[in-house]
């Protein structure tokens, strides 16, 4: 193949990696909407955590085969860069958006973690609030059966 080849495909990569990156995106901001919904619709936000799980995997994908194109014709263009202007000026182009992509990626990502741990911490404090009620509840039949066996007992000493 020739270098020219080889910038097509690098350009195609990124171009595949902007497209997954948008899908990323938009699942994540579906788990946002599942994590605020009252009650929170779990379900669908862990089936949405396989899908994301997929996607994640063909960008790590994307980026080795990009990373070992790019040092197969790495010389070429930095040697060459007139003869790949446009080619260049393309692919820092894709690159910016991908960046872009990635750090909204990431504030979601962040967004959605602490939304998370608010949702955590609540249905902690309720297993607590509950189990304590719980535990107060059987605490009083216990007294209350106590004092009802108790009071039978003098009942019938006295008699």
């Amino acid at each position: 193949m020739d270098n020219k080849t080889y910038v097509h495909i690098l350009t195609d990569t990124l171009f595949k990696k902007n497209f997954l990156l948008d899908k990323l995106i938009q699942i994540t901001e579906m788990q946002e909407k599942y994590i605020t919904l009252t009650p929170p619709d779990m379900d669908n936000f862990e089936s949405s955590l396989t899908d994301k799980e997929i996607i994640i995997e063909k960008i790590n994908e994307l980026d080795e085969g990009f990373e070992k194109i790019y040092e197969h014709v790495k010389e070429e263009i930095i040697s060459n860069k007139l003869n790949h202007k446009v080619a260049i000026s393309e692919l820092q182009n894709l690159i910016k958006q991908v960046t872009e992509k990635s750090a909204k990626l990431q504030t979601l990502e962040l967004k959605n973690k602490k939304s998370l741990e608010i949702f955590f911490a609540n249905k902690k404090k309720e297993i607590r609030d509950f189990k304590k009620s719980s535990e107060t509840a059987s605490s009083y039949y216990k007294n209350m059966m106590n004092q009802q066996l108790d009071e039978s007992y003098f009942l019938d000493k006295k008699k």
